[in-house]
């Protein structure tokens, strides 16, 4: 296949005291061909408008609205056979149209002070959304057709950090996304799981690190031909040492674990969650140098 893109966009902003006003316009021009498979082409137009507000120092509220708008890709227009790293068998579908989102988010930040925070709900409405719709199944292997449909996403997002000392910080952390047809209310296929989570970090001179658990909810919320895949706790933690700087090199030596609880984990996002599990109890150590 090929696949040509063009675009023109324009990104403005605007301060006025408190006030601060951001405006983009994307135009896109696609052409796609493959193989024996009909011509295709797509013109794209995005534009989103936001605003922030310092209604009092260090506090920040925001509203972005936008309509954006993506062309289909070559996958989605002309995929025609086995991907044996989703374990697939993929239909693609030349006739598909632009995705359209429209949009409306709204932010509260706290920059300043010992206790920061950031917080943000969102809502998605689309116009033809473009997902991998399972028509059948036999053990894990699927048969997927890309196709459109009209969709929601509304969620929630947030975290707050804790400065104790300088070089000491505690963060809690969280995400939240429900996604759903429009039409019938089904849920769509392989979206993540709620996430609560804790993080401790540190530094004092060269040595740095954090300690971090997450815990990844239940997700019961399938489509059809998908099985529900059980919540998990993930450990990870890291310890780092900065060497001396040698002719504008910074290096630095550390020790990463992840899943150090060595937890059983399915990624509800993956086509073979049951299949691949998340890597478990996991140990690296190695060398990172800056230059």
């Amino acid at each position: 296949s090929r696949t040509e893109n063009h675009a023109l966009f324009l990104v403005e902003e605007y301060v006025a005291g408190d006030w601060r006003f951001e405006g983009a316009l994307r135009q896109e021009w696609q052409d796609a061909s493959a193989l024996g498979r009909a011509d295709t082409s797509h013109s794209p137009f995005s534009l989103s408008g936001g605003a922030s507000w310092t209604f009092t120092p260090g506090y920040v509220a925001s509203v972005t609205l936008a309509r954006s708008q993506r062309a289909p890709t070559a996958q989605e227009l002309y995929a025609r056979g086995v991907h044996l790293a989703t374990n697939t068998y993929e239909i693609g579908d030349a006739d598909l149209d632009v995705e359209t989102a429209n949009s409306i988010e709204l932010g509260l930040k706290k920059i300043e002070g010992a206790t920061t925070f950031a917080a943000s709900l969102y809502h998605y409405d689309y116009d033809g959304y473009i997902f991998a719709d399972t028509l059948d199944q036999f053990d894990d292997f699927r048969l997927i057709r890309y196709t459109q449909a009209d969709a929601r996403f509304t969620g929630i997002e947030g975290q707050i950090t804790h400065a104790f000392r300088p070089g000491l910080s505690a963060t809690a952390f969280g995400d939240y996304v429900r996604a759903e047809l429009k039409d019938d209310g089904g849920d769509l296929p392989r979206i993540p799981a709620g996430r609560l989570g804790a993080r401790g970090d540190f530094y004092k001179g060269a040595w740095s690190g954090n300690l971090e658990y997450v815990h990844v909810f239940e997700q019961d919320r399938i489509a059809a031909f998908e099985r529900k895949t059980p919540g998990y706790d993930m450990v990870n933690a890291t310890l780092a040492y900065d060497v001396p700087t040698i002719a504008d090199i910074s290096g630095q030596i550390f020790v990463r674990g992840t899943n150090l609880l060595d937890e059983k984990a399915l990624n509800h996002a993956s086509f073979i969650s049951h299949l691949a599990p998340l890597r478990g109890r996991n140990l690296v150590l190695g060398f990172r140098a800056r230059f």
